[in-house]
């Protein structure tokens, strides 16, 4: 059976600054949670399925609605696997039950802000061009000329050279530039398995402002996103 649109939602275990990263709490559920009920809810994804390897992620993953149709194989699931394979294994393995997809979306667990018309506009705007893929983009919070960086004296140097960190000095004067947010990541599954990457000849950006944007990485994340949501709490 050919469907329109599927979503994986890649989950493993084993995340060393976030020990229990996809089953933190975040505004009452589960981080996995989130993600599950964004890509339900998007208008544009016809199926969503979860890819781990962990029996409790798998278990939280079900508890909110989730669908585990497999267990991802232990050698997807280390430090040195990407979430691409992961993805990859999932299309294979539906496609030997019989159903296969055109267009496949990758959410990740770590952006809780993320909201279903974010991934709607996203994959609109695949499935409208002539592109290949698509992933979601937030522009810097500071310029990323700003680098530094130190030589073997240690003393510090402008990474991307003078002309960027010493002499300009009005933002406004630095290139308009972005950055992807990690929110959502989608392809025509003939161009993800041609280039085993959402990042392909033909990729475009859907962009998303900062306040959606956060990435789950580490604790200090962790604490930034659950103060945000009491201060929108305290708000209302």
């Amino acid at each position: 059976m050919k469907r329109d649109t599927l979503a994986v939602i890649p989950a493993r275990s084993g995340s060393k600054r976030l020990p229990g990263k996809n089953v933190v709490e975040v505004d009452g559920k589960p981080l996995i949670a989130h993600a599950i009920e964004q890509a339900e809810a998007a208008d544009n994804v016809d199926r969503v399925i979860v890819s781990t390897e962990d029996d409790e992620i798998g278990r939280v993953a079900e508890e909110w609605g989730g669908e585990v149709p497999f267990k991802r194989p232990p050698d997807l699931a280390t430090d040195e696997a990407t979430a691409d394979e992961a993805v990859l294994h999932a299309l294979e393995y539906l496609r030997e039950t019989g159903e296969t997809f055109d267009i496949v979306c990758m959410l990740l667990v770590t952006t809780p802000f993320r909201t279903p018309e974010d991934i709607d506009d996203a994959i609109g705007t695949l499935a409208a061009s002539g592109a290949q893929s698509i992933v979601t983009t937030v522009a810097f919070d500071h310029p990323p000329m700003y680098a530094i960086s130190t030589n073997d004296d240690g003393f510090l140097y402008p990474y991307f050279g003078d002309e960027y960190l010493w002499e300009i000095t009005r933002s406004q004067e630095y290139p308009d530039l972005r950055r992807p947010n990690g929110a959502v990541f989608a392809a025509t599954v003939d161009a993800f398995k041609k280039f085993k990457s959402f990042y392909t000849d033909k990729t475009l950006e859907s962009e998303m402002p900062p306040s959606r944007s956060l990435d789950i990485d580490e604790p200090f994340d962790l604490r930034v996103a659950r103060a945000l949501i009491n201060l929108d709490e305290g708000a209302e």
